[in-house]
């Protein structure tokens, strides 16, 4: 639960940062709000401005950040319900769903996601905003740091429901 937040909360820090330096017309501001748009909607469309992302780039940001945030609010907001036990993939054991969804392969691939998602920003995002430029760079730096090898490598299995 910690790390899938955490992939989240880099997602938030990032949003925060590039928030400053987009424009949000007051008319998605106000339906955001007052629609109570999901926070990966939001983040993703600040990305997409801050860095003039194509449709196709977009999408496919918005559909992972959808689901890290997905897990992300299922660890904030977890259902009360009792559910029927799920089957675990590893340990072919039937089991409280948290322990399925919260495993650590999961974990792996939220984390991981995230983190190849800032790489590509940072290393392969163009921006037309001098701050952001600057932002970019100090943010290529740090993960060059954190993966001296290079852009952080997803699992290839896919994550649980």
């Amino acid at each position: 639960m910690q790390a899938i937040m955490a992939a989240a909360v880099a997602w938030d820090a990032a949003y925060a940062v590039l928030r400053e330096h987009v424009t949000i017309p007051q008319a998605m501001t106000d339906t955001w709000r007052n629609g109570r748009t999901a926070r990966y909607t939001q983040v993703a469309e600040v990305v997409r401005r801050a860095f003039s992302l194509k449709p196709k780039g977009a999408a496919l940001l918005r559909s992972n950040l959808k689901e890290i945030y997905r897990y992300r609010d299922l660890a904030v907001h977890p259902s009360g319900k009792i559910e029927a036990p799920l089957l675990h993939p590893e340990l072919n054991l039937g089991m409280e769903w948290r322990f399925v969804y919260f495993r650590a392969l999961n974990a792996e691939v939220a984390v991981q996601a995230a983190a190849a998602m800032l790489w590509d920003l940072a290393n392969n995002g163009k921006s037309k905003d001098p701050k952001v430029t600057e932002y970019q760079k100090t943010l290529a730096t740090r993960l060059a740091e954190i993966f001296p090898e290079g852009a952080p490598v997803i699992p290839s299995r896919p994550a649980a429901k």
